[in-house]
């Protein structure tokens, strides 16, 4: 599964099954200027993996990371 996006929700809430994807996603959210974020942590509603961002970020950051990885 790749990493999902809930722009819907506040905080931003970031998903994957695949937690080592988790961490080179948060790396690269970091090297562009997220400070505000919850730690990777198990996701017990829907298995995997999750995070939030408790900060805005630029959509389109993200969509060309997760984009680049499909």
């Amino acid at each position: 599964m790749p990493i999902q996006v809930d722009w819907g929700t506040v905080p931003i809430s970031i998903k994957c099954t695949i937690e080592e994807d988790l961490i080179d996603f948060l790396s690269f959210l970091n090297n562009n200027g997220l400070k505000k974020h919850s730690i990777i942590m198990p996701d017990r509603e829907s298995g995997g993996f999750t995070f939030l961002i408790y900060e805005n970020i630029r959509k389109d950051i993200v969509e060309n990371y997760i984009k680049e990885g499909e």
